[in-house]
C-alpha cells in the first residue's frame, strides 16, 4: 500500500513529533478500508478498533406436530451481521483535518447513485460497499494453490506450510461486499476537544474563526454482508473450506476421534514401532553371527595342511558352506531392509501425532 498516513501531510508543522501508528498503518497494513463499488474509490482508517463482532444467525421455523415430543425445525437461512467500532485519533492539526475528510468520504458512500442528479426519483445504483478489516473480515482466499504443488494433495503438504502461507492483502477490493445499515459518527468534542485551525500563511499564525478540527472521531458501523458465492456443503464436500477467515487446516489421522481414542492409537503406534525396531535389531544380529561363521570357515579353509586329495575335499565342503552362508546372509539382509523400512514407516506415522 502506498503511503497513506503522515501527521504532517497537509500541514508540515515545525515539531519533532513522531506517531508510531503511522508506521503500523503504512508498513504493517494494520488498517480498515471501505470501498465504494460504484467508482472503486476507497478510504482507509488506522485500525484503532474498539469493538468488532461478527454474528451468524441460523434461522429455523419451528413447526409443532401432533404426537411429536419436539417441534420440527425447518431451516430457512443463515443471516450474518457485523458490528464495527473504531476510533480515529489525531496527533496533529494536519491529521485532524485529514481524519475529518476521511470520515466525510465514508459518509458519502452511504448515499445512492442517480440517473439524473436533478431528479432524486431516478435511482440507478444502491450504496453498496466493500468493508475490509485486515484478515478478520476479508474475501476468502483459496490457499490450496499456495500450499500444494501441481498433483499434490493436502496429505503431501507439511503443517508449517499451511501456517507460513497464511496472509492477508490490504487491497480494498478484497473486502466483503455488503450494505452499511447504520453509521454513527461521534466527534468527541465533549471528551477530547478539538484543535483550533491555525492560519500560518501570514506573518503571524492566527486562529481561523468558526473552524475546529476534532482530536478524536469515533465511528460505529453496522454492516450486513452480501456473500458473492454460496456458503455451504455439496454432499460431504465443503464448498468454502477456508470461510470466513481464509484459514485452511490440514486434516490429521485423528479426525473425528475423541482425545482418548487418539491417545490409544498413538500408544498402539508406539508399541508397533518398538516391535519393528526389535525385529530390525534381531535381523542385524543374525547377519553379524553369519558373518562371523563365514570368517571362521574361510580361515579354516586357508589353514588346511592335509594332503592334496583331503585338502580338495575339505575345500569343496567349505565352499558349499560358504555358499549356504551367502544365501542365508542374503535372506537376512533382505529381512533387515524390510524391518528397517517398516520401522521408518511406523516412525513417520507416529510423528503425525506430535500435536497431542
Amino acid at each position: 500500500m502506498a503511503l497513506e498516513f503522515d501527521i504532517r501531510k497537509y500541514n508540515p508543522e515545525d515539531n519533532t513529533l513522531v506517531d508510531g501508528s503511522d508506521s503500523l498503518a503504512n508498513q504493517r497494513d494494520q488498517v480498515i478500508s471501505f470501498q465504494n463499488i460504484r467508482n472503486e474509490e476507497s478510504v482507509f482508517f488506522k485500525a484503532f478498533i474498539t469493538a468488532f463482532s461478527d454474528t451468524y444467525s441460523p434461522n429455523f421455523n419451528s413447526v409443532e406436530v401432533f404426537g411429536r415430543t419436539d417441534p420440527i425445525q425447518q431451516y430457512k437461512g443463515t443471516s450474518r451481521s457485523i458490528t464495527l467500532a473504531f476510533k480515529v485519533p489525531a496527533a496533529s492539526e494536519s491529521e485532524a483535518f485529514e481524519n475529518l475528510g476521511r470520515a466525510g468520504k465514508l459518509i458519502q458512500m452511504l448515499y445512492p447513485s442517480y440517473a439524473s442528479v436533478s431528479n432524486a426519483l431516478t435511482l440507478s445504483e444502491a450504496p453498496l460497499v466493500r468493508l475490509k478489516v485486515m484478515n478478520l473480515l476479508s474475501k476468502e482466499i483459496n490457499t490450496l494453490q499456495l500450499v500444494a504443488e501441481p498433483g499434490d494433495t493436502f496429505d503431501d503438504v507439511s503443517y508449517d506450510s499451511f501456517y507460513s502461507v497464511y496472509r492477508s492483502s490490504a487491497s480494498p477490493d478484497r473486502g466483503i461486499l455488503g450494505a452499511i445499515t447504520s453509521c454513527t459518527v461521534n466527534h468527541g468534542l465533549e471528551s477530547e476537544g478539538a484543535f483550533s485551525k491555525i492560519d500560518r500563511t501570514g506573518e503571524e499564525p492566527t486562529g481561523v474563526p468558526n473552524t475546529i478540527l476534532p482530536k478524536l472521531i469515533e465511528i460505529n458501523v453496522s454492516f450486513t454482508p452480501i456473500h458473492e458465492e454460496t456458503i455451504g456443503f455439496e454432499g460431504e464436500a465443503n464448498n468454502t473450506p477456508s470461510f470466513p477467515y481464509g484459514v485452511l487446516l490440514k486434516d490429521n489421522k485423528a479426525k473425528g476421534q475423541t482425545p482418548s481414542a487418539v491417545l490409544d492409537e498413538k500408544r498402539q503406534l508406539e508399541r508397533g514401532l518398538e516391535a519393528k525396531r526389535q525385529a530390525a535389531a534381531t535381523a542385524q544380529q543374525n547377519i553379524d553371527r553369519q558373518t562371523a561363521r563365514y570368517q571362521r570357515t574361510l580361515e579354516r579353509s586357508l589353514s588346511a595342511k592335509e594332503g592334496s586329495r583331503r585338502k580338495k575335499r575339505l575345500t569343496e565342503r567349505e565352499d558349499t558352506r560358504r555358499g549356504n552362508l551367502d544365501t542365508k546372509q542374503t535372506r537376512s539382509m533382505n529381512t533387515l531392509n524390510e524391518t528397517n523400512t517398516a520401522a521408518a514407516e511406523a516412525a513417520t506415522a507416529l510423528s503425525e501425532f506430535d500435536f497431542l
